[in-house]
């Protein structure tokens, strides 16, 4: 595949700003479970049911369509009303994630990272919580608890025009004792369906690898072919996202044609895509943007750089993220915009550990100081930390509207304490020396050299 520079898109991808009706998990009874005897089920979640069209009918003027929007309204409020620090958190990684972009393609999930971080916090206890709580922009585990909730409830539809679909999993060494009320709050909380196996093994590692090929739509097969949880992973979570939705007035495919795209890794050949649209056209201190509205959902934001600008330097920037969540920019008039974009796919893995480390949550990744015992009982394993932490995300965008799917995998793995060998030295006080006496309260007593006896 030939990387483009498309950091521009990241934002739209992060919050799953994607997904046109068509072929995908279809999921309306939740995610998919690991079934195998490889895995038993040690708490299942239960999952919202999404609305479907009576056969026969057009469901955006079928009951069904109004009966969706009368539940659905509440639960976007709810969300509106937690969002809180969500910007801060947004601008933060954002801001750690471009600043490694270089001149590849870029795209992410924070919000399906957030899922993940918050999942992470409630296994935790003391300052390893804390840490977690800061960077989540959350005043206690209560607050984010309702916030999670609420977000999660309110990007979690399944209908015939919008698709987005969220999965939460926790993995756990079936030789360990858990405590039983987190995975029932991980369950009721955060959706969060926990599994118990034999970690290392090749049955267990393929039953993750499916379970998240499902909730993502088999989108980045690519990357979880390599997941995997070494026999010394005490606990693992994913989450997942899989979201399709439809422009709400589609491109032509008759407009489409083959056209140059300047990139950053020189001139290439592109299926560019044309229509007129009257919209707002936004000018920010270093940028213009157009936004799309898409059918039942937000909008996809497309930011130009200006000339001699990077795109990375936009994405980084306040100025995107008040136009990309609240439609804010220092500039915007009404115009009919001549729009040629690109039909692309970007994706791209991502490590995690130093992003979390950067961002000030250090203390998990330290067997030493890292606090599981939220979920892990005390004495019962070596000191446990996170291992790995990966983020796998990818967008697409043709004519009819954009896919995209994201995951999070955290890797606990206990670590056993390592007592060193000594090393031997020779000391011997053949020749001139000085030495000193301390009293028990750490006075200093006597201090001296003896040069000769």
């Amino acid at each position: 595949m030939i990387k483009k520079r498309m950091a521009a898109f990241l934002l739209a991808a992060a919050l799953g700003t994607a997904a046109f009706t068509g072929c995908g998990p279809k999921n309306t009874d939740g995610p998919a479970q690991a079934d195998s005897p490889a895995a038993a089920t040690a708490v299942e979640a239960v999952y919202p049911v999404g609305y479907t069209a009576p056969e026969g009918e057009d469901f955006g003027v079928s009951e069904a369509y109004g009966d969706w929007w009368q539940n659905y309204r509440p639960l976007l409020q709810a969300a509106k009303e937690v969002q809180g620090g969500m910007p801060d958190y947004y601008a933060a990684f954002v801001s750690e994630f471009m600043s490694r972009a270089g001149e590849d393609n870029a795209v992410c999930s924070p919000l399906n990272i957030y899922f993940a971080l918050a999942m992470l916090s409630e296994v935790t206890e003391g300052e390893t919580r804390t840490q977690i709580l800061e960077v989540l922009q959350a005043a206690d585990i209560e607050a984010l608890r309702t916030r999670a909730k609420a977000l999660w409830e309110a990007n979690y539809v399944d209908t015939p025009n919008l698709t987005s679909l969220l999965a939460d999993s926790f993995w756990l060494r079936d030789s360990d004792i858990y405590n039983e009320e987190t995975l029932k709050i991980l369950a009721e909380q955060y959706y969060a369906s926990s599994f118990t196996g034999e970690m290392g093994s090749a049955d267990f590692n393929r039953q993750l690898q499916e379970w998240t090929d499902k909730n993502t739509g088999g989108l980045l097969s690519e990357y979880t072919k390599d997941l995997a949880m070494d026999p010394e992973t005490v606990l693992a979570l994913v989450s997942t996202i899989y979201y399709r939705a439809s422009w709400m007035d589609n491109f032509q495919e008759s407009n489409t044609s083959s056209e140059i795209f300047h990139g950053s890794l020189g001139d290439t050949e592109a299926e560019m895509m044309h229509k007129s649209q009257e919209t707002d056209y936004f000018e920010g201190s270093n940028f213009t943007a157009v936004q799309l509205p898409l059918t039942d959902s937000g909008y996809m934001t497309f930011f130009l750089p200006d000339e001699g600008v990077e795109a990375a330097e936009v994405m980084a920037g306040e100025e995107m993220l008040d136009l990309a969540l609240n439609s804010q920019a220092a500039e915007s008039r009404y115009a009919r915009v001549n729009l040629t974009i690109p039909k692309f796919r970007a994706e791209q893995k991502t490590d995690l550990l130093e992003i979390m480390a950067e961002l000030g949550m250090t203390d998990i990744l330290d067997p030493a100081r890292a606090d599981f015992s939220a979920l892990l009982k005390p004495g019962t394993t070596d000191p446990v930390s996170v291992s790995s932490a990966e983020h796998a995300a990818v967008l697409e965008l043709d004519e009819e509207g954009v896919t995209g799917a994201a995951y999070t995998a955290i890797m606990m793995m206990e670590t056993a304490m390592i007592v060193e060998e000594p090393e031997e030295v020779d000391f011997t006080l053949d020749r001139p020396f000085g030495f000193t006496v301390t009293g028990r309260d750490g006075s200093l007593l006597f201090a001296g050299v003896v040069n000769h006896i």
